[in-house]
């Protein structure tokens, strides 16, 4: 039978309102994962990192956690990288989460419009702004 393909959330920012596991625990968690799941099938790591990061500051902090996470999983599982996927990156932020590798975004806000989330920052001008970037993107087929 076919396996479930699942990513296993990281919360790298660690803030109580965002949902994962605690870095710490990432190694044991996929180990035991493809040790003792054998219906799921591990396709990558994913992290919603914190709202509003100033790229002036640098990269985000949170990405640069769920990339060095990858290289831990990896070399300690010996387990191929180019296998292991990351999805971070969302409607405000996804261009930036591609710079530093991410190969899925989220990016339901852009398409579905804004949803109101509880105990959330108000992101609008990020939502707006990156409304307008995607107004000018095109698909191409290659």
């Amino acid at each position: 039978s076919e396996r479930l393909k699942v990513m296993v959330q990281i919360n790298t920012s660690g803030e109580d309102r965002k949902h994962g596991l605690p870095p710490t625990e990432t190694v044991s968690t996929v180990d035991h994962m493809l040790k003792k799941c054998p219906s799921l099938e591990l396709v990558g790591l994913m992290t919603i990192g914190s709202y509003g990061h100033d790229l002036s500051q640098g990269p985000n902090p949170d990405f640069q956690m769920l990339l060095s996470l990858r290289e831990e999983v990896c070399e300690k599982l010996n387990l191929p990288k180019e296998k292991m996927e990351l999805s971070m990156g969302m409607s405000g932020d996804f261009e930036h989460a591609i710079e530093v590798g991410s190969t899925n975004v989220r990016i339901g806000s852009i398409i579905f419009g804004e949803r109101d989330y509880p105990n959330s920052p108000k992101n609008d001008r990020h939502v707006t702004e990156t409304q307008d970037k995607m107004a000018g993107l095109a698909v191409e087929e290659r």
